[in-house]
Formats: C-alpha cells, structure tokens, sequence
C-alpha cells in the first residue's frame, strides 16, 4: 500500500511539473510578473505595446522576472507560462477526482492540499487563481479585451465538476486548503446549523450578484487588490484593509470551516449548480442506510445537515472531502449520475439523499 501511495504522489507531481514547467528556474521570475500583472492593469492582465513595453503601467524590469526572447516579448511568454500552469492545475484535478473514488486513495487528499497550498499559494504568490480566471470570463463576455489563457482555468474547471463533482474546492484549491489548515477541529461548534447555512449560502448569492456588476460596471478587477489571500500568501499588502481582511480570514478559519467556502466564494458557488445539470457527478445514499447521522457528523463543510432525526445531504456544498462515504459503516454512500431534470427527495430511513433541482437555485 505505502509503494501504491508513492508512486501515486510521484505520478501526479510529475505530471504537475512537466506541464506547468515548474522545474525550470526562469518560470519563479515569470511567475513573480504574472501575479504583479494581476494588480497592474484594470482588466487583470499586462497590457503592451508594439514596442514590448507596457501600456498605462510603469514599465517592469525584465531582469527582476526572467529573460525573455525578443520576437515574442514578455506579455506571450507570461500567457504561455498562464497557460501551462492551468492546464497543470485541471490536470491534477482530473486525478483528484479519479482518487477520491477508492479508499486506498483518498487518504492522499492531505497531500494534494498542502501541495496547494505550498505550489499555488506561497510558491505563486496566491494569484493568479480561479476567481481572477472567472472575473477574466465576465469581461471576455462584454467585449473587454483580455487574455484568453487567463480563462482556462475557470472554464476548465466546469467540465471537471461536471464529470468529477467539486473535487477541485476540496482537494486541489489552495484558498480552500489554508483555511482547512487553519481550523481547529471538534473544538467549536460556530454555525453548524441548517439555517446558518442557508444564510451563508444566500450571502455567496448576493456577494456573486455585486462581484458581477462591479466587474461589468468598472470593468476592472478589484479582488486582487484587496483579497486576504494573496496578501497571507505574500505576507504584504498595499493596504490596511488588506491586513484587516486578512486578520478576519485567519480568527474566522480557526473558528469556522473553510469560512471564505462557505460565505463568501463566487467560484465555488457556480461550480455547486454544476450538480443541477442532468448527468452530473453527485453523491447519494443506497438502499443499506441505517439514519445512524455518522455522516452528518463527520462533514465539517455541512453539506450534510441534521434537521431533527432526519438527515439532509446536498451535493451543491459538498466538497469530496471523502469523509461522510469513509465514516459509513454500512458503505452505502456512492457516486452516482444525475438523471432527468428535477429530483425528488428521496427518504431513505430518517434519511433524505437531496438532489437539487432548478427550482433550489437560491435556495438551500
């Protein structure tokens, strides 16, 4: 088993480092230039000139971010080195949601997260992320010229949820990843109730509702700017409001599962209606179900809620963590397909294996 988990863990950082090119030296400069671009111009992306040199920004020292050739210029190869990075990212995803399937795999999920968040957080900075990759998507909609590489990461996110589930929020997304590392577990009991979670859930709603307008309003991406992540993975901020932001992320994570998930991220969000798309990846509960509540004690994201004797699990929170199908004595939680348009509740002994359908869009 210990020989299955090493090369499990060497397969997919080599298939990590070979398509984000990570070993190469010359890309920690790049990378350094493409998180600086995502504060630098209003639209998330560097900007040049015929001559090379930026447009509307300072022009950046190219010895501080790596050589680069003099045809193609610094702005193809930060989007060429996006591009491989994201590809790298969904690509590690995909094996993610192959391995949260066995038992003798889902153990490595730690593994995932820690490379996350030592990978994508501390080693890039924290940004680019998919939150800037869905902000890209809104202003590509309204014509804004951007980066098309910058769209591959959310984008291709949507597939992956589909086949997989949201296996990318709880193996592989370094946001999700710190603040897990952050929580003190069975210590508090902070609002773990249906109906906080139903006030959360509306609170994403109406957060993804102003992020829309004021990217299609300004026109610009602002998230960047005053994000907690990016200043926790950078240990700096512009300003105080940063520091204030992080200060609420760090007190809140150690109280609160995954709070920024939970409350507040418009990514994850989206990705949580992929399940009311017929054929979806979901979760569900056989015939053999006891309504013992293991599982809904054992999901620290609440995707599983108790409501009196009753058990309600929605796949639209569910992360994979793997926890609620490990803790089943009877292993009567599974994968399963989504079929036909909208599910019934389904009550299966003091348990309701819920399937959102169109009609629960804000609703929990």
């Amino acid at each position: 088993m210990k020989r299955f988990t090493i090369v499990i863990v060497l397969t997919v950082l080599s298939i990590f480092f070979s398509v984000s090119g990570l070993a190469d030296p010359g890309n920690q400069r790049v990378a350094r230039a493409e998180s600086m671009s995502e504060t630098q111009d209003t639209t998330g992306e560097l900007q040049f000139d015929d001559e090379g040199s930026e447009s509307g920004t300072d022009i950046v020292d190219i010895d501080d971010f790596g050589t680069f050739d003099e045809d193609t210029g610094q702005n193809e190869t930060v989007s060429f080195t996006r591009l491989k990075w994201s590809i790298g990212i969904l690509l590690v995803t995909g094996v993610a949601g192959v391995l949260v399937r066995f038992p003798s795999t889902r153990n490595l999920r730690a593994l995932f997260m820690l490379g996350s968040v030592v990978i994508l957080g501390f080693y890039r900075g924290g940004c680019p992320c998919m939150i800037s990759s869905f902000q890209n998507a809104l202003l590509a909609v309204i014509g804004v010229d951007v980066n098309l590489q910058a769209l591959v990461w959310f984008l291709g996110l949507v597939p992956l949820t589909y086949v997989f589930g949201k296996v990318w929020c709880g193996w592989v997304c370094h946001l999700g990843a710190l603040q897990e590392f952050l929580y003190i577990p069975k210590r508090f009991q902070l609002f773990r109730s249906r109906n906080a979670q139903r006030i959360m859930h509306q609170m994403r709603v109406v957060l993804l509702v102003a992020l829309v307008v004021q990217v299609l309003v300004s026109k610009r991406i602002l998230f960047n700017i005053v994000g907690p992540f990016k200043v926790a993975f950078n240990l700096f901020s512009s300003n105080v409001f940063g520091y204030f932001l992080l200060a609420l992320l760090l007190i809140s994570s150690a109280f609160m599962y995954r709070p920024f998930c939970k409350a507040v991220c418009p990514v994850g969000l989206i990705l949580g209606w992929i399940s009311k798309i017929p054929g979806a990846a979901l979760l569900g509960i056989g015939t053999e179900c006891s309504g013992c509540s293991v599982c809904d004690r054992s999901c620290d994201m609440d995707a599983i809620t108790r409501v009196e004797k009753t058990s309600i699990l929605r796949n639209q929170d569910c992360i994979l963590c793997g926890n609620c199908i490990d803790s089943c004595r009877k292993g009567t939680i599974s994968f399963f397909k989504r079929r036909g348009g909208r599910h019934e509740e389904v009550v299966l002994k003091g348990i309701i294996a819920r399937k959102p359908g169109a009609g629960d869009l804000f609703d929990i």
